[in-house]
C-alpha cells in the first residue's frame, strides 16, 4: 500500500468519524411552545404538546420529550427516540445523544432509560413586564 492509498483511508476515516459525532450531537439546548390558547411554556430541553394541546417540555438541559402512540408526553434526561415497538427510551446522561440503529433499537450516550412523565415540566414562561 502506498503512502498516498493510506492517507486517503485515514482521510476518509476521519471524515466518517466526524460525520457520525454530527449525528449524534443534540441540536438545541431549550425549547419553548404554545399551547392550544397561545400561552407559551419553556423547559430546560425540548417541548412537545400532548393529545389535547398541553405542553410538556424536559426538566433537563438538552432532555428529549416525545409523545407517546396515545398521545402523552414523556421526557428524559438526554436526547429521546420511540424504538421499533413505540417506546420511548433516552440517554441516562444530561444533554446525552441518542440513535436508532438499523433494526429499529434505540442506542444512547451513556445507558438508555425509560422516558417518564416525572422529568417533564409544565412551566409557563415569565413575561418581560
Amino acid at each position: 500500500m502506498t503512502d498516498n492509498t493510506r492517507f486517503i483511508r485515514l482521510i476518509r476515516g476521519a471524515i466518517g468519524s466526524l460525520a457520525i459525532l454530527w449525528l449524534l450531537a443534540p441540536a438545541a439546548s431549550a425549547d419553548c411552545a404554545k399551547d392550544l390558547e397561545g400561552e407559551v411554556y419553556c423547559g430546560g430541553g425540548y417541548c412537545s404538546a400532548d393529545r389535547i394541546g398541553t405542553v410538556w417540555c424536559s426538566r433537563f438541559y438538552k432532555g428529549g420529550a416525545e409523545r407517546t402512540r396515545e398521545g402523552k408526553v414523556l421526557c428524559g434526561k438526554g436526547q429521546c427516540a420511540k424504538n421499533s415497538r413505540g417506546e420511548i427510551f433516552c440517554s441516562s446522561e444530561v444533554g446525552g445523544a441518542v440513535t436508532k440503529d438499523s433494526r429499529g433499537h434505540v442506542r444512547c450516550y451513556g445507558e438508555c432509560e425509560r422516558a417518564t412523565a416525572m422529568q417533564c415540566e409544565n412551566t409557563p414562561a415569565g413575561s418581560s413586564g
